[in-house]
């Protein structure tokens, strides 16, 4: 199993179609257009072939969407309602998912319906559904749009965890809650959820209107993270304490850049190894600075030796991320393993021991801290190598 650094957003699901019917006026949620982001959902879900229908709204999204890296390699058009989306539909046959941009829903959810078979599905009577191309062209003909309720009752499908009509008078901030509290459930535990993630999605929040990119957001936390490191070269309780809470909001707001990708559909292999890279480098910077900060405070302590020893911790862990990770195709437990480590809960105990005067406890710590973690890496890879022998 190898980690997945496209988001999805190159996955190709043979024979899936599906038609996405754009509103007038489109607003934004969350950053992106309403049509937009129901294309890219259906990106995200798969669909080989995707017909976009939309009014006054048609050239523009045409525009818009000819050189996108999402649609690259698919079957796409942009028509009128009244340029015949339904003869489309007549001739490519086979199953169609059928998605208002009233709609937010999981990309898992549009893959579900498209994988349905047999009698109509959807997971409410307003929602998006699937059918096959006569079906579409029965409900057509008794006054049906996809704009408008369905007299005729589906069999219902389960629905996902999100799952949000999108109206113009409060439901965009409804929607925005909806994807926001969806993020959340990205997390691992408890402290991740209600301390940690909530600070970066109240900032994603505030960033999202705006045209920041997610590789922006991780290289100004690189910044903030290495300027924090730097600063405890000073060995008073200001610099320490100003040093630390620099290096927690550096990594506070790495969180940011994927929680923006994720909103945004910008996840790239490019920004995923950008913020692997960032996080290395920014802890190289630190960890010989806080040791340094300790030992100008104390030059009697063993504090550069143990200085010594963390560097070396986190050269080894570059060649173990590497060899297990970058370049190898990672088992689950590989990947649980990079989880745990890599959680950055450790900024928070950084900080608290900036903030009490104590942050030579610190260095104690990641002398041996960063060498548990490569030591289990390979001697989990090793152990994996000899059962597939076996």
């Amino acid at each position: 199993m190898a980690l997945d650094l496209s988001g999805g957003l190159d996955r190709r699901v043979p024979g899936s179609q599906i038609l996405v019917w754009c509103s007038e006026p489109s607003d934004r949620v969350a950053g992106l257009e309403l049509w937009r982001r129901a294309v890219y959902t259906a990106c995200r879900a798969g669909f080989e072939r995707i017909i976009i229908v939309a009014g006054g709204l048609s050239e523009g999204i045409r525009q818009a969407l000819s050189d996108d890296r999402h649609l690259a390699g698919r079957q796409w058009e942009v028509l009128r309602p009244a340029e015949g989306w339904l003869d489309g539909i007549r001739a490519a046959g086979g199953r169609w998912v059928v998605f208002s941009d009233h709609w937010i829903v999981d990309a898992a959810h549009l893959a579900e319906l498209a994988a349905a078979r047999g009698e109509p599905a959807a997971a409410s009577a307003e929602g998006p559904f699937s059918a096959d191309g006569d079906e579409i062209a029965a409900l057509v003909a008794t006054g049906w749009s996809p704009l408008r309720q369905r007299a005729r009752t589906f069999r219902r499908t389960e629905a996902p965890p999100l799952y949000v009509r999108v109206t113009f008078d409060h439901g965009v901030r409804a929607a925005e809650d909806a994807l926001f509290e969806r993020l959340a459930r990205n997390t691992t535990n408890r402290f991740a959820r209600y301390v940690d993630r909530a600070m970066s999605r109240a900032i994603s929040r505030w960033l999202a209107p705006y045209p920041i990119t997610p590789n922006q957001i991780t290289i100004f936390s690189i910044g903030l993270g290495i300027v924090g490191a730097l600063l405890l070269l000073r060995p008073t309780y200001g610099f320490g304490l100003l040093g630390s809470f620099l290096f927690l909001a550096s990594t506070i707001i790495d969180g940011c850049d994927g929680e923006i990708a994720r909103l945004k559909f910008q996840e790239s292999a490019e920004g995923a190894k950008l913020d692997i890279v960032g996080d290395n480098v920014v802890h190289a910077v630190l960890f010989p600075c806080v040791a340094l900060h300790a030992y100008f405070a104390d030059p009697s302590g063993p504090y550069l030796r143990l200085g010594a020893i963390a560097v070396g911790g986190v050269i080894v862990t570059w060649v173990a991320v590497y060899w297990v990770i970058a370049r190898g195709n990672p088992s689950a437990r590989a990947e649980a393993l990079l989880e745990l480590f890599g959680n950055r809960e450790f900024a928070y105990l950084f900080f608290f021991l900036g903030l009490i005067g104590a942050l030579h406890w610190f260095v104690w710590a990641m002398a041996i801290g960063l060498w548990v973690f490569p030591l289990a890496l390979i001697g989990l890879r090793f152990a994996e190598r000899r059962v597939v022998d076996r």
